[in-house]
């Protein structure tokens, strides 16, 4: 038996500015929604599937510990794209513009979606 990632749920605040965030995230694009709808749009990365689903986030916590990771396969022009579009990010540490490095060489970037979730975009060579 062989499991794999089927989607992504997120709840937001509000679907278009969240729709704008994701989209500008090279390599995200939407997609349209099979299950019709207006409170929640789908969205396509490789093959993976993103939901973002109007909703009250009020008890919803946080952090950057807790996150989702997309890897790229040219980390440089990723960073130069979020620049580009104006996506501001972080080292783990919070340092503006910095990049991880871990000890065995992947680099890795943070940013916080407009609902305080946190992204990781990496070039982990596992992907």
């Amino acid at each position: 038996m062989r499991l794999r990632l089927d989607h992504i749920a997120l709840l937001v605040r509000d679907l278009d500015e969240s729709a704008a965030f994701y989209t500008a995230i090279p390599g995200i694009r939407e997609v349209p929604n099979p299950m019709g709808g207006t409170h929640i749009r789908w969205f396509d990365y490789g093959g993976q599937r993103l939901h973002l689903q109007a909703g009250d986030l009020t008890t919803t916590h946080v952090e950057k510990a807790t996150h989702f990771a997309f890897s790229v396969d040219d980390f440089d022009a990723l960073l130069a794209a979020l620049a580009e579009r104006g996506l501001s990010y972080a080292d783990f540490k919070g340092t503006p513009g910095a990049v991880n490095v871990r000890p065995d060489g992947m680099r890795a970037v943070f940013l916080r979606d407009p609902n305080g979730y946190w992204i990781e975009l990496n070039d982990s060579p596992e992907s």
